[in-house]
């Protein structure tokens, strides 16, 4: 059986307090386990989200993405908690992870388009992007991007970090109802590990007292 180790490292730092399970929470990290469609679909509909276009990851790309650079000069790692957004002739325009910061305190999401912070990762169009997803039960998703909006966005989200991922929501969510003007297409891109992966699960989670 094949073992991806999902979680490499999350390294805390811990000044005044020792409690792991805390900390933890306050980041809101849960530990990872093996998701189902049924569970993933229940994790959105409990934080009002739709069940249109939600997508996931195979073993295949999670690999790949853990060995690319996230940003022209970043490290290759894999940051989980991203959004990608894109125009409307599908270039890149915005390209963000949870690791760069807050969305609110990037004023991510306070202009239109959305504003970039560091560096943009040029190499992948929207359709190129599209085409690296399967559905929740593990089929090749073979998804067209659909023409005639004006901006389209790729939200990566896990329940393993349930906190940071309804953060992401709620700022999209909050961008399309403030600019009932533009046409917004939302892709919902599930990171977490997959009952058809057919692997286990390895964390390792460093704590620094």
């Amino acid at each position: 059986m094949k073992t991806i180790r999902v979680i490499s490292s999350i390294t805390i730092f811990l000044i005044a307090i020792s409690c792991q399970s805390i900390i933890l929470r306050l980041a809101g990290f849960h530990k990872p386990k093996i998701e189902t469609k049924k569970s993933i679909e229940s994790y959105l509909i409990k934080n009002g989200q739709n069940l249109y276009d939600v997508f996931a990851l195979d073993t295949i790309l999670a690999e790949q993405l853990k060995n690319h650079s996230f940003k022209p000069g970043w490290p290759a790692d894999f940051r989980p908690i991203q959004i990608r957004v894109y125009n409307k002739n599908g270039d890149p325009i915005m390209h963000s992870a949870s690791c760069e910061g807050f969305l609110k305190d990037l004023k991510t999401f306070d202009t239109v388009p959305p504003r970039n912070q560091v560096n943009l990762d040029s190499t992948l169009n929207l359709q190129q992007d599209l085409n690296r997803y399967f559905t929740l039960d593990g089929h090749p998703a073979h998804i067209i991007a659909v023409t005639g909006y004006d901006y389209y966005i790729v939200v990566y989200f896990a329940k393993f970090f349930y906190k940071m991922s309804k953060i992401s929501f709620t700022e999209v969510e909050k961008y399309r109802q403030k600019h009932p003007e533009l046409k917004i297409k939302v892709y919902k891109i599930n990171v977490d590990v997959l009952d058809w992966w057919n692997t286990e699960i390895i964390t390792d989670i460093k704590i620094h007292h």
